[in-house]
């Protein structure tokens, strides 16, 4: 006969491994699997996912494919953070590669390491409890200005809406002379950001978004991509400008803007692209076309403040250049209402 004390003691153990066998069954069912992102990238500085949401206090796991020949990181920053973080970035110094070009600051929530062709990153991290739109961004240098995403937590997720937008588009339908043809990517003599497009009627440019200023123009053929470096020209250079904005601000003693930041640019019809930037509180836009064999650039402002620009002229190149503004010097200057909308024109040469 077993002693009750001795029943009792097999009776708790009997009951701590059925739990035990319980819970072995049960936990999987019970924990919730994290949500699974993933996220590639396409030519010419895309991430492929152009959007996608999860819901608040989610756990994420988020896959960076890198499918492109250049390098990229993924970096997720506080709302409305994305431009102050590329900014870090660009001043890391010697210090970018060893933190992955990812600043020390309290607006970087979470971020990959620079991913190499082909390779992966899985980053793994539970959604911000605060309902809103959070950048996610490449800060490998000059990249992030063109090179963005957003994740949406919300408490109605949607499909992801992937990057299919008409750039790609026109980029890759080549027949139609009436369309201009938009490449972002790698372009000789210019920084890793840059735009290359073909106009229609014959005449190609280079813009630079990192540095926020056009580089330079050619006619004949447009250009080749090559796998690992600069693009190729396949036409001649007729026109360069310096490797910095264009214009210098102010009346008395003009000088460089201290704050420029490029903010994307938007496609007419034709595919032309119309370039946004500011620089000190002046906000620009530049669109480009060919009239009569010439590279005609229209530039608009608007700003809270009296505007002044002056157009700096290279001597050697002065016969190439035109413009509605007055001509003081070396130099097209831009005052007032003149300043609101007006036009520099390049008339092409043969000289590279």
């Amino acid at each position: 006969m077993i002693s009750n004390p001795f029943k009792r003691h097999i009776e708790s153990i009997a009951r701590m491994y059925l739990l035990g066998v319980l819970l072995m069954f049960t936990s999987p069912s019970t924990q919730a699997e994290p949500t699974v992102i993933k996220i590639g990238t396409l030519p010419g500085l895309r991430y492929d996912v152009k959007r996608f949401d999860v819901k608040p206090g989610e756990d994420v796991r988020l896959v960076f494919e890198n499918k492109d020949t250049m390098l990229h990181n993924l970096v997720i920053t506080k709302p409305g953070k994305r431009m102050e973080i590329i900014q870090a970035a660009m001043l890391l110094g010697t210090q970018a590669l060893a933190k992955h070009f990812v600043p020390d600051s309290p607006n970087v929530l979470w971020s990959t390491e620079v991913v190499a062709s082909n390779d992966s990153f899985t980053l793994t991290f539970k959604a911000p409890s605060e309902k809103d739109d959070y950048p996610y961004v490449c800060t490998y240098p000059g990249h992030g200005f063109i090179m963005y995403g957003t994740m949406r937590v919300t408490d109605s997720p949607e499909p992801k809406e992937m990057n299919t937008g008409p750039m790609v588009a026109m980029a890759e339908h080549h027949h139609d002379e009436n369309q201009a043809i938009v490449k972002r990517g790698f372009m000789p003599d210019a920084g890793p950001a840059t735009i290359a497009v073909k106009l229609p009627g014959g005449h190609s440019y280079c813009w630079d978004a990192g540095a926020v200023c056009f580089r330079y123009a050619w006619h004949g053929d447009f250009m080749e991509q090559v796998y690992r470096k600069p693009a190729k020209l396949l036409g001649i250079v007729y026109y360069r400008e310096d490797h910095q904005f264009p214009f210098l601000l102010g009346a008395d003693s003009p000088t460089r803007p201290s704050n420029v930041r490029f903010q994307g640019y938007s496609l007419d019809e034709a595919g032309i692209p119309e370039f946004e930037y500011e620089a000190d509180r002046i906000h620009f836009k530049e669109r480009l076309v060919v009239t009569e064999n010439k590279l005609v650039r229209r530039f608009r402002t608007t700003s809270d403040q009296t505007v002044e620009l002056r157009f700096p002229i290279d001597p050697d190149q002065s016969p190439q250049l035109d413009s509605t503004g007055k001509r003081e010097g070396d130099a097209f200057v831009f005052s007032g209402k003149d300043a609101e909308e007006f036009y520099i024109i390049v008339v092409p040469t043969e000289k590279k």
